[in-house]
């Protein structure tokens, strides 16, 4: 099976992934990337910090076939929430 990598980065600080993950095609090391944006999403916002998030894919040859991103934000509001 073929081996992905995943750096992450959080907007401050970027963690190479020096191991990979074997997956059985793109479309699985995909998924899991947006799965771990959203695990990061969620510990993030506990911590009250406004960051963007991203996972950047690598094959086994270290060149990139996937990123994704998602800017993570939490606000308490006293009023309705206005989307623009």
């Amino acid at each position: 099976m073929p081996v992905f990598f995943f750096d992450i980065q959080d907007g401050k600080t970027r963690s190479p992934d020096t191991e990979g993950t074997e997956y059985r095609s793109i479309a699985e090391a995909q998924a899991d990337a947006i799965r771990m944006l959203v695990a990061i999403a969620q510990d993030e916002w506990h911590h009250g910090v406004k960051s963007a998030l991203a996972v950047q894919v690598y094959d086994d040859k270290r060149r990139p076939v996937v990123a994704a991103k998602i800017d993570c934000a939490v606000t308490v509001c006293d009023g309705p929430l206005r989307v623009n």
